[in-house]
């Protein structure tokens, strides 16, 4: 056990956060699953539009691995197969039957979890469905299952803005996480890390260990919990998962069945005060009946992640295999003529350039919307964006070198122990408007295509 403490980062005050109770949201007559949420996966589908499946029948699978299947949510019948650009799979539209009818998996218990092979593990989630749950690092791509990792860690904390709350995820469901951490440490020789925040009421569990971080985001995010405890080097491999992955894991080894459902935290400034809340959903659900009863008047911009951090979605989305929160925010597209000319007492910033960045607002809640203020700028090195980067990242650097597509600089820089999501809070403070996210992403993209 270890405690850390994050000293470089920033809260971000907004409204809108999620309570911590969980409330049950009845079944929907339509599931949906997006392929597109799985990169580097080429999908090879397993069903046509008119097939009646039941719950955990395999709708496709990897052209590149036939073992990594992926498979549905509920019974029913394929209502649409909506196709994306180059004719990719988009979207698998299932129309619920109601039935309880599931495809079956043996059951696993912590006695044959604990003389199982590694071979057999993998081959099983693999089979399973839940496989594509853990992510490798760097490059943050669904496992390699021949690669052993050096470690696992399981983020079970969240900094970002209306981040569901992981110790809430798992109360009650303690013996089921404990199974899916025991599982998880047949896939590697090295440890299990099980990265918690502060005071934290997830327990301790003799099969992994456990460590405590504190500070402000992104405290929360797993690039920050490796380069703390077991730092990425080259031709290095970790796996990586979220709490609420161990939790369905567990689920499949306890039970025998695809899991049922998944918490999923809404919240926003956009979101009515009532519903913000967290969720226990059927996986793959239809959303919008939520959304339309929880949304404000008015256009919103609805976003399936974190608010730094995540895509934006149609209010009749389904619950995404990957998502664990949803937030919403005000469609802002208003416009200040000489805006830079005013105190800046109602616009929010960090820098020293409104009033509002003084003490006195420091604890303010506001209700940001998505306008930028502003268009894309050049870029000019001024360390603003370090000022708030926990990891030992020269980001300025290391965007112009992702720019430039020097890969051996990218490399130099430590681009391999970071994840695009830990450029977030940089692209939001940046008064440039780069995409610095899309720059590291598309660096990593670079450096996977050449090898390193």
């Amino acid at each position: 056990m270890a405690n850390y403490k994050i000293k470089k980062g920033l809260n971000i005050q907004l409204s809108g956060l999620s309570n911590l109770t969980i409330e049950a949201v009845a079944p929907t007559q339509r599931f949906a699953v997006y392929p597109t949420e799985f990169t580097g996966v080429k999908p090879r589908l397993k069903v046509v539009k008119g097939d009646v499946v039941k719950r955990g029948d395999v709708l496709f699978e990897n052209k590149a691995n036939e073992k990594m299947v992926f498979r549905s949510p509920a019974a029913g019948t394929i209502q649409e197969i909506r196709l994306g650009e180059r004719r990719f799979p988009a979207e698998i539209v299932i129309e619920s039957n109601g039935s309880a009818e599931s495809v079956t998996f043996p059951i696993q218990t912590a006695e044959s979890i604990s003389t199982i092979s590694r071979e057999t593990l993998v081959d099983h989630l693999l089979n399973a469905g839940l496989w594509p749950l853990i992510k490798q690092r760097p490059f943050d791509k669904i496992a390699d299952p021949q690669a052993e990792p050096k470690a696992v860690f399981v983020n079970a904390m969240g900094t970002a803005p209306f981040q569901a709350d992981f110790s809430t995820i798992v109360k009650g469901e303690e013996s089921r996480f404990e199974l899916g951490l025991l599982a998880l440490t047949k896939l590697t020789e090295g440890s299990v890390h099980l990265c918690c925040e502060k005071g934290s009421n997830i327990p301790a569990f003799e099969s992994v260990e456990q460590h405590f971080f504190e500070g402000k985001h992104p405290a929360g995010n797993t690039s920050v919990h490796i380069n703390r405890i077991s730092p990425i080097l080259p031709h290095d491999t970790v796996y990586t998962l979220t709490a609420q992955d161990v939790l369905l894991l567990g689920e499949l080894l306890e039970t025998g069945e695809y899991p049922k459902t998944k918490v999923i935290a809404l919240g926003g400034p956009a979101v009515k005060e009532a519903y913000r809340k967290h969720y226990r959903i059927p996986l793959g659900a239809d959303l919008s009946a939520l959304f339309a009863e929880a949304l404000e008047e008015g256009e919103t911009r609805l976003v399936a992640g974190n608010v730094l951090w995540g895509v934006s979605v149609s209010p009749k989305d389904a619950v995404r295999f990957y998502t664990n929160e949803y937030n919403a925010l005000p469609e802002d597209r208003s416009r200040h003529l000489l805006g830079w000319t005013m105190p800046g007492l109602l616009q929010y910033s960090v820098h020293r350039v409104n009033l509002s960045s003084l003490p006195p607002f420091k604890k303010k809640k506001w209700k940001l919307g998505t306008n930028l203020h502003g268009s894309h700028r050049a870029m000019v090195v001024t360390g603003w964006m370090d000022k708030y980067q926990p990891l030992n990242i020269m980001t300025d650097f290391l965007v112009r070198a992702c720019l430039a597509h020097d890969t051996d600089e990218m490399i130099q820089l430590g681009i391999l122990e970071t994840h695009p999501e830990d450029f977030a809070l940089a692209a939001f403070l940046d008064p440039h408007k780069t995409d610095v996210c899309g720059i590291i992403q598309q660096g990593l993209n670079e450096i996977e295509e050449e090898g390193i």
